[in-house]
Parts: structure tokens; C-alpha cells; sequence
């Protein structure tokens, strides 16, 4: 005698097969673009933007000779771009072939489209810079900017191919409004301060410094409130809103501190700058844990709209 699946059951059959190996896969994407974030946040630091003025070469070559080292950073960072690019490419494919969801899979697509135009964008900046000098200002802001976004597409494909995305916590609908309001909001001051101190690090306007500042402690408070209220409240039922919590706490104590060395020991992006290399280092460690931050902003986000479930009101 034979047996046969329902559609449902043969189209969900190879998710769950897949869904261990994808999942670690994605992580390992989210990962190695903080990375690569974190590269790029040492060429800005160091002065090495623009190292090559040709691109997607450079001086014509797929690997140039004779490279000094800041030739190195900008040179090993659109390396390291086009293997996330690569990566784009395998998690699309993995998706389309092992996973159902027609929304992940056109999510995967659409991160797919971002990460090229992000690096057209950073191809542009150089294109358009001055030689010895800076990468154009509005190019290399939009650059940096979505290379962030990309990375929250990211967390958010990776948490979908999460065992902790089937969890499901029930509440009162104040609790649930409240949780979502509040990580809402958070991520959205998340993105404006990345956004600041994007247009503060390629163009050094003294007044969004400033505003950068100050919201480094509206920020804080702001997420600090979000992880706190979702933790306290469903983190007994869904340890993932306890382990947010305890990240954005570690992490948000050492961005501040970042943030104040930074401010003494910043200088704009200059050639020389190659000179101090634990100066570049400490500044673009400031935006790593940055992006981190907004990794875990998002997952939170995430979690408060997919995990939590409305208790439903007695009639």
C-alpha cells in the first residue's frame, strides 16, 4: 500500500530538514557582515577611502601590487563585500530551494538587490571623490546606512529560520501593544542615531555631533525601557526577550563608553590617520558595537511582533 503526503506536508518536509544547517548559516551571514561593517569603519577611520580612485578595480587589478597599508584595508573591504555578496547569494538560493514562506523568500531577494546596490553606492563614493583625499560625502553616507540595513534584513531572515520563531507567549492586549509601541520606537531612534553619526563621520559637521550626542542618551534610555519591559514581563515564557535584555545591557554600556573615547581621540578621515592605528581602532569599534546594537534593536522588534499573541477577550 501506498502512502501520499498533502501538498502542505511535502512543501513543509524539506524546511525541516534543512532548517538547522540554514539557520546556522544565516548566522554565520549576520556575523560576517558585522565584520565587514567593522572594516569599512576602519577605512573611514584610518583615511584609506580613498586608497584607489578606480573601482570596481583597483589601479586595474584584481589584486594590485606593491600595496602599502592602507591600500590594504580599502582593498581587503570591497573583498570582504563581495563575499557578502557571495553569501547573499548562497542564503537566496538555500531559501528558494529548502523553505516555503513565500515572504522569506522574497525577503532574501529583495536583501539580495540591497546589498548590490550598497556596493554601487561605495563604488560611487569613490568614483566621485577626490583623489588623496575623501570618498563623496552622500554616496558614502548612503552606503554606510544601508550596509545597516542590510544587516537588520539579515537578523530578521535568521530569527524567521530560528527555532525560537515558532514560540508563541500569550498576554493582554495592553501588555502586547505596549511591548510592540515601545521596541518599535526604539529601533526607530536606533536608525536615526546611526544615521547621524554616518553623516557626522564622512562630512564632520560640528552641529550633528551634537545631536549625535544627545541622542546617544535618548537612544539608550529608549531601548534600555523596550528590552527591560518585554524582558520583565514574558521573559519567564520566552527566555529569547531575557537574553535581549542582558545583550542590550552589555552592549549599550560599552558603546557609551566607546562613544566617550572616541569623542578625544576622533579625527576626521584623513590619509595620515593611517598612522594611528589604535585611534582607527577604538572609533570603528564604536560602530560595530553600534551595529550590534541594532542587530539586537531589530531582533527585539522581531520577536514582539512574531512571538507574543493577544489573549483573546471573554465574551
Amino acid at each position: 500500500m501506498t502512502t501520499s503526503l498533502a501538498p502542505d506536508a511535502v512543501a513543509a518536509a524539506p524546511v525541516r530538514a534543512a532548517s538547522n544547517g540554514l539557520y546556522r548559516f544565516a548566522v554565520f551571514f549576520a556575523a560576517f557582515t558585522l565584520v565587514h561593517i567593522k572594516g569599512g569603519a576602519m577605512v573611514v577611520s584610518s583615511g584609506s577611502g580613498m586608497a584607489f580612485t578606480d573601482w570596481p578595480l583597483a589601479r586595474g587589478s584584481l589584486w594590485p601590487p606593491d600595496m602599502d597599508l592602507e591600500d590594504l584595508f580599502e582593498h581587503l573591504h570591497r573583498i570582504s563585500g563581495a563575499v557578502v555578496g557571495l553569501l547573499g547569494i548562497g542564503l537566496g538560493t538555500w531559501v528558494q530551494r529548502t523553505d516555503a514562506r513565500s515572504w522569506l523568500r522574497k525577503l532574501c531577494w529583495w536583501l539580495l538587490a540591497l546589498i548590490c546596490v550598497q556596493g554601487l553606492l561605495g563604488g560611487i563614493g569613490v568614483l566621485l571623490g577626490q583623489e588623496g583625499g575623501r570618498t563623496w560625502a552622500p554616496a558614502a553616507i548612503a552606503h554606510g546606512v544601508l550596509g545597516q540595513v542590510t544587516l537588520s534584513i539579515q537578523v530578521v531572515v535568521a530569527f524567521a529560520l530560528s527555532p525560537s520563531f515558532k514560540d508563541r507567549v500569550s498576554a493582554p492586549v495592553g501588555e502586547v501593544g505596549t511591548a510592540r509601541k515601545l521596541a518599535t520606537v526604539a529601533l526607530g531612534l536606533v536608525v536615526t542615531q546611526l544615521l547621524l553619526g554616518a553623516i557626522f563621520r564622512h562630512t564632520n559637521a560640528q552641529g550633528v555631533l551634537w545631536v549625535h550626542v544627545f541622542m546617544a542618551l535618548v537612544v539608550s534610555v529608549s531601548i534600555l525601557i523596550a528590552s527591560a519591559y518585554s524582558s520583565a514581563r514574558f521573559g519567564l515564557r520566552s527566555p529569547g526577550f531575557r537574553s535581549v535584555g542582558t545583550w542590550v545591557n552589555v552592549l549599550l554600556l560599552l558603546q557609551l563608553a566607546l562613544g566617550f573615547v572616541t569623542l578625544g581621540v576622533r579625527r576626521f578621515k584623513d590619509p595620515s590617520n593611517i598612522e594611528y592605528l589604535g585611534r582607527s581602532f577604538i572609533v570603528s569599534s564604536h560602530v560595530l558595537v553600534g551595529a550590534t546594537l541594532f542587530l539586537f534593536a531589530t531582533l527585539l522588534v522581531a520577536k514582539a511582533w512574531r512571538n507574543l499573541d493577544v489573549v483573546p477577550e471573554k465574551a
